[in-house]
């Protein structure tokens, strides 16, 4: 397959990647070709920073602790960042508890088999799922006394929720079209649909803007990857956008190039290239 890769005449000023179906790969893994691109980036001076609507605890498994110390993060799809040097700051954005109450509840009339999981603060959750100890580690890197019942996370001020049912386009639009002046509601679609709901200023692009800013930096300076309908936000705000060969689609389209998938170190091909350019 051919790719359409970007020229560079100038280095970005930050790179802003999606972590799943983006820098890693299908057994959510970073390889050696990337960690040693995104390193030469670093050394450059570059930001680098984590998108992805993961939550902090599990940044761990997929990212070595050095490495993890040299990039910034903005975590559950907007809704937590933090910097690391060059970058700096702490963001989180709470939603409100009347429409949170309200979103459960509209999920609930559509769907009384509905799940939902309910972020917090980036490590401790609510969920309407009971799981066990062992499964509860192995999928979400949590242990019990981190899971809270959807009541008690909604009291604690929580920042992200994500929501599966049968009809998730049908509850998307009842949810956005009751709740979009407060929330953004956004579908995934690799993999089994599921929405992603953050308060209306806490999503990629937003918290991304917020993280860069304070050091003079614009969006339009960045080089963003992305896969899936979550990232589409901050590919169309960063000024050179690039979609994997495996990404939706409606990604791709709203791209200006295309590069490898994430099985083949498509983001490393895209970097490495670029480091070249800087050596002339």
């Amino acid at each position: 397959m051919e790719y359409t890769l970007p020229v560079f005449d100038r280095l970005p000023r930050a790179i802003a990647i999606d972590l799943d179906g983006t820098l890693l790969n299908n057994q959510s893994e970073l390889s050696g070709r990337s960690r040693a691109a995104l390193e030469g980036v670093i050394e450059r001076g570059i930001p680098v920073v984590m998108v992805t609507a993961r939550p902090a605890r599990g940044m761990s498994r997929v990212l070595p602790e050095d490495l993890a110390g040299k990039c910034s993060f903005v975590l559950m799809a907007g809704a937590m960042a933090w910097g690391n040097p060059p970058l700096s700051g702490n963001h989180r954005e709470l939603l409100p508890e009347d429409v949170l109450r309200g979103i459960v509840e509209c999920a609930r009339e559509c769907d009384p088999d509905f799940r939902i999981t309910i972020e917090i603060d980036g490590y401790s959750f609510g969920t309407n799922q009971t799981i066990a100890p062992s499964l509860l580690w192995q999928r979400n890197a949590a242990t019990p006394d981190m899971v809270f019942t959807v009541e008690e996370a909604i009291k604690r001020h929580p920042c992200k929720v994500t929501l599966r049912a049968t009809d998730i386009p049908s509850l998307r639009d009842r949810l956005t079209r009751q709740y979009g002046n407060s929330v953004a509601v956004v579908e995934a679609k690799h993999g089994p649909p599921w929405l992603i709901i953050t308060c209306v200023h806490a999503t990629k692009p937003e918290t991304l803007r917020r993280l860069l800013a304070p050091h003079d930096i614009s969006l339009d300076e960045g080089l963003a990857f992305g896969d899936d309908l979550p990232d589409a936000g901050m590919l169309q705000a960063c000024g050179i956008s690039v979609a994997m060969s495996n990404a939706l689609p409606e990604v791709k389209q709203i791209c200006a190039y295309v590069t490898a998938s994430n099985n083949e170190d498509g983001v490393a091909v895209v970097l490495e290239e670029m480091l070249r350019a800087a050596r002339g």
